[in-house]
């Protein structure tokens, strides 16, 4: 029998390892063949179970996402804790994934959505990611506006400002992180973004 015919794999391992290359590599920078090594399975049986590379990476996104964006979140939620401690909370927990040295570095996002910039990346990626970054400003957005709601917000800028802020520092910690900036010098990063509020 030949090795490959058969979907003799995790799926849920694959598409990590996948994630990982098109985080390293970026859309353009990864060919089928680097996903087929890296995956140690022929280009037919990457076919049968994640389709072509468009869809492949649509789906190591969303996976990202799933495993890598939306835990953090959590932090803005702790009970019994202030505001600041809790933004300061979530924002040191997307820099301990940034600089995570399991990882490729970074933000897959981040990286994704600068190089969808471009003109080398299909229009249905190219939308998820916009999605993304939309529903992440949606999210931070609304969460400003029920701490104000409540009464934990003293600064004077509007929900929608702090949104927009909290996603710049988060973009500028990835392309920080992914360039070998340590996490001591993220965390500065960090006091000096909490300080605002």
């Amino acid at each position: 029998m030949v090795a490959g015919r058969h979907r003799l794999f995790d799926k849920e391992q694959a598409l990590e390892t996948a994630m990982s290359v098109f985080w390293r590599n970026g859309y353009n920078g990864t060919s089928m063949s680097d996903l087929t090594e890296a995956l140690g399975i022929y280009k037919p049986s990457l076919y049968a179970a994640f389709g072509n590379k468009e869809e492949l990476f649509i789906s190591s996104l969303k996976h990202y996402v799933e495993k890598y964006g939306i835990p953090h979140v959590d932090k803005l939620f702790t009970p019994n804790s202030n505001l600041k401690s809790r933004v300061q909370a979530y924002l040191q927990s997307v820099a301990n994934m940034l600089c995570n040295p399991d990882l490729p570095g970074g933000c897959f996002v981040a990286s994704s959505t600068c190089e969808s910039g471009g003109e080398c990346m299909p229009h249905d990626a190219i939308e998820l990611i916009a999605d993304i970054n939309k529903t992440t400003k949606q999210a931070l957005t609304d969460f400003f506006i029920s701490e104000k709601s409540k009464g934990n917000l003293a600064v004077k800028s509007s929900p929608e400002d702090l949104a927009l802020f909290i996603l710049a520092v988060i973009n500028g910690m990835a392309v920080l992180a992914r360039n070998g900036t340590p996490i001591e010098d993220l965390k500065k990063l960090i006091a000096q973004a909490i300080s605002s509020f």
